[in-house]
């Protein structure tokens, strides 16, 4: 076998791996099955996925590439009378003080071509099929035009999105974290009302009494709008998704207010069976990075900004060893894959917050101590490595979130019309 790391998948996830592995001199093949570029959901950036978009080299063309700038995040109830604004501003210095909303048909492609400028050899429309993995390497087939095709490489990196390669191939195990299962319906509109000011270019959450909806503007004429709620909302809706959809705007005060003049921009698209985690992600010879480790309901944007770290962590691991060695050894098998889950549990606990009505109190209380208010914007801003001091307010914040469920500390909130 030779030196080559095969990467399947060309989002962020492999496109961070692919870049990291060959400018640090690495033979990489990247396969991606589609061709750029292409729709994809999960626009909003987090301010510390900037990190990672350094040490990959592409963060001065993404901030020149001409996206929409998010200074912050707002939350609001579906009957309008609470809102929460969160600027990154207030607790952040640059280059984390704002962030950006990403078309990523856009913000993708521009990923894979960083890819190629660094050095990696990129093929598009190459479908991955079937892999073998032996003591010294791996081989994966795939399809490309037609044609049947082998790859010989020493590392498989899999970055592949919800349908995961490996992990189907393999049946490894999954688990859903305990959050019950979602459908997301959503399309890109026109003519939804924004912001005024500064807060034009947040992201607009609007939490309905058993789902959410997020406003995410584009650039200065598009606005991708979707809705996530229980799958079992969607069995019960006689018509179809986009009738629940419109039903559900018509009964939101918020929603009515913002989207009374909108007008889809192409169909309504649906994604189904949300949250859930592989539990191992690594093996002798291969890794999983990105969604092709698991997903996360997406109401705190964490997608890019894992899929980012999960490959630059898939990435490093790789260069770790050295040339011609032997496979992972299980103890880094199981270090790669506890660093990952790490990684999302920092994000899963705030997304059970969220669902959780008395815990989400907390969240909104319009008067929040400043000290949690700051580890609270850190959060939102996806840092993943906070500071001792601020990790003791986080976790101030989840135990005034458990004693609301026992004495209400916060004011509640009345979802009512």
């Amino acid at each position: 076998m030779n030196d080559q790391v095969i990467i399947v998948g060309g989002g962020p996830a492999g496109s961070a791996a692919a870049s990291l592995l060959a400018r640090s001199g690495k033979k990489v093949l990247l396969l991606e099955k589609e061709v750029f570029p292409r729709f994809h959901i999960g626009e909003s950036l987090l301010p510390f996925s900037h990190r990672m978009l350094m040490r990959i080299g592409a963060w001065e063309k993404v901030k020149n590439a001409g996206f929409m700038i998010k200074p912050g995040a707002e939350f609001a109830l579906s009957n309008g009378r609470s809102l929460r604004r969160f600027w990154f501003g207030d607790s952040l210095d640059e280059p984390y003080d704002k962030t950006f909303q990403v078309e990523r048909s856009k913000f993708d492609a521009l990923l894979l071509d960083h890819a190629k400028e660094s050095g990696a050899s990129v093929l598009t429309g190459a479908a991955a099929r079937d892999f073998r993995e032996g003591p010294n390497g791996v081989e994966v087939e795939y399809e490309r035009a037609g044609a049947s095709e082998r790859a010989q490489g020493q590392w498989l990196i899999d970055a592949t999105g919800r349908g995961p390669f490996v992990g189907k191939i393999l049946q490894l195990p999954k688990t859903d974290l305990g959050i019950p299962k979602k459908m997301a319906v959503y399309a890109h509109f026109r003519n939804v009302r924004r912001n005024p000011g500064k807060a034009a270019g947040n992201i607009t959450v609007v939490r309905l009494s058993n789902g959410w909806f997020w406003l995410i503007p584009l650039d200065e004429e598009k606005t991708s709008v979707g809705m996530v709620r229980p799958i079992s909302a969607f069995q019960n809706e006689r018509g179809g998704p986009s009738e629940l959809f419109e039903e559900t705007v018509r009964g939101s005060r918020e929603l009515r207010s913002r989207l009374e003049k909108a007008e889809p921009i192409g169909p309504y698209r649906t994604t189904a069976d949300y949250t859930y985690r592989l539990e191992r992600l690594a093996g002798s010879r291969w890794l999983a990075a990105g969604d092709a480790a698991g997903f996360l309901d997406p109401v705190f944007s964490s997608g890019v900004t894992i899929a980012l770290e999960g490959g630059v962590a898939a990435a490093e691991t790789v260069l770790g060893q050295p040339n011609g060695s032997r496979g992972f050894s299980p103890g880094q098998q199981r270090e790669f894959t506890r660093r990952i889950h790490g990684l999302a549990r920092r994000f899963s606990d705030m997304i059970q917050m969220f669902y959780d009505d008395r815990a989400f109190e907390v969240f909104m209380s319009p008067r929040p101590p400043q000290a949690m208010k700051a580890a609270i914007t850190h959060l939102l801003a996806g840092s993943t490595a906070l500071h001792p001091s601020l990790w003791l307010r986080v976790k101030l914040f989840y135990l005034l979130c458990g004693l609301q469920r026992r004495w209400r500390l916060a004011p509640a909130l009345d979802y009512g019309s």
